[in-house]
This record gives C-alpha cells, structure tokens and sequence, in this order.
C-alpha cells in the first residue's frame, strides 16, 4: 500500500498545481483519491500508447517499478486490475461500516453529455476558537505552521499548512512536493503541544471539467476519437472519454472538530504552558488525510472563507 499512498501524493499535488494555476485566486477543493479510483477504471480497458498515457500521469508506473517480478511479469491489463483492485480494498478500509462518517465517490465519467462548468461557492463565516493538544510542527523556511486536527477517533486527519510571518501562500506553494509534504508531516516534525486553534468555519462546493488539466499532464489520447485506444471495453472503433467532471465537497464547523478538542484543562492550567497560537486568517492549504493508510482523501486551498 506504501506505494499506493506515494502515487496518491504525487498525483494530488501534480492535479493541485494545475487547479491552482488555473484558478489563481480562488478556492480550490478535490478528491485525489476518487479521482484515482475513477480514472483506474478507465485504464482497466485502456491498451497503448492510452494506457501509457494515463500510468504515467497517475503514477502507476512508479507501482509496476517498485514492485515484485510476480508484478512485472504481468500483462499491462492484469497490472491495472491488480492497481484498481488494491484501492477498492483501500476504500473498503476508509469506508468501514462501523466507521463514524461515510466516503461518497462524488464525480463520474461522461461520454458526450454536455455538463456546465460551475464556480466555487464562498461565504463569509466567523472563527472557530478552539484550545487542545494537536500535532503541530513550525518550518523555517518556508515560514509556515503544519496543524493536524483529528477527527472521527483520529481516523482522519485534517492537516493545514499555514505560512506565518513575511512568508505567503506562494511561498509555501512553490515549495510543496511530495519530498517536502512528507518532511513537513513526518512524525520527527509534528509534536503535540497545547495550541489555540483560530480557524474559519467554511463550506466548499465546487465542480471542475478536468479534461484539459489531465491533457496538460499527459493524459491525451484518451479524449481523442482518433488516438484514443479503449479496446478493452469494446472491440468497436471510436470510442473515446469526452468528458470528466469531479465534483467535492466539505464543510468545517465546531460540530467537526469537536472530537479533536482535548479535555483536561484544568491540569493544563496548574502547570501554566505556553500555548501556541495558530490564526488561521489567510490563505492556507488543506489536506484531510486517513491515518491509517496515510491516503489523501481531499486536497484544497482556502483562499477567500
């Protein structure tokens, strides 16, 4: 699975970069990991250049690479079912049914139906205030704070990058990859302290056309009615993606974090600690991510709450 959660990081980042680019100045919010899951299902009847195509774009290859010569050995179609049926085992751990929230696959696959493009919402909220023990690590360079909120009995885990100081989002942004994600949310990083969290509350919903941004990453022939070889699915000449829309959708409040807060205040205070404080009142960038399988379940930038 560690290879899974490499090419899971690799592909949200290259996917947020270009929604980022994009989108200069707005608020940006996806699933990776269903993004994943649905165009695997796509490479399952993909075959060449097609199939090379979308390996490379989704980081598969980098599985094939690192994996054992029974893997290797396999067919390019057998490889993919093996990739896709691995991440259905990695939703059914995400997706447990004793777990305490449920994960919906938002977007699909259209053929030729035409879908309109719809803009990110933004409202305006007050702050959350909240104080507790949570993993929290100071950068240096760039200057930022990474805080990790638990949710659902630390299943989950919403993890914000927040520059400080002179630094500012770009800073951060054109710095993050995933050497640096894995450096700033290692453990030797991230220490529990207490922190007073000020945080927006906030709601996102936002549906993107992805077709040019999977272009841009590599991703080509497939939505070409000429190149594209989906001959797995069907022997008949022509058939092609024409669209892909992904919707996502996520909602902070008190009622969200709740579980995060820790008790114990009245000890806290005897000892007198230095708190950290964390004011959330800029743009930051979000990640929630399964602590179990360290799979980044959604990825986004707030800029405007």
């Amino acid at each position: 699975m560690d290879a899974l959660s490499t090419a899971n990081v690799e592909f949200c980042l290259d996917v947020f970069k270009e929604l980022n680019y994009n989108h200069a100045g707005d608020n940006v919010f996806f699933s990776p990991l269903s993004l994943l899951y649905a165009l695997s299902m796509i490479l399952l009847g993909a075959r060449g250049n097609s199939a090379g195509q979308m390996e490379k774009v989704l980081h598969f290859n980098h599985i094939v690479e690192s994996s054992g010569p029974e893997f290797k050995g396999l067919a390019k179609c057998s490889q993919a079912g093996r990739i896709h049926s691995e991440l259905g085992v990695l939703f059914s751990q995400i997706n447990r049914s004793d777990s305490n929230y449920i994960l919906s696959i938002a977007n699909r696959l259209y053929g030729t139906k035409a879908m309109a493009f719809h803009e990110g919402k933004s409202v305006t909220v007050e702050m959350m205030y909240q104080t507790g023990k949570f993993k929290m690590a100071l950068i240096e360079e760039p200057q930022m704070q990474v805080l990790e909120l638990p949710y659902v009995n630390n299943t989950l885990g919403m993890i914000i990058l927040l520059p400080v100081g002179t630094a500012d989002i770009d800073q951060v942004e054109k710095q993050l990859n995933s050497k640096t994600f894995q450096e700033w949310t290692s453990p030797s990083s991230m220490v529990e302290r207490d922190v007073e969290v000020h945080l927006p509350r906030f709601k996102l919903e936002i549906t993107y056309e992805l077709n040019s941004l999977l272009e841009s990453l590599g991703m080509t022939d497939i939505f070409s009615r000429v190149r594209a070889d989906l001959s797995g699915m069907s022997p008949g000449k022509g058939l092609f993606v024409s669209k892909v829309i992904h919707k996502s959708h996520v909602e902070v409040s008190e009622e969200g974090t709740e579980a995060a807060v820790a008790t114990g205040d009245v000890l806290a205070v005897k000892r007198l600690p230095v708190r950290a404080q964390f004011l959330a009142n800029r743009p930051f960038l979000l990640f929630i991510r399964h602590s179990h399988t360290n799979m980044i379940l959604f990825c986004g930038k707030l800029a405007s709450p």
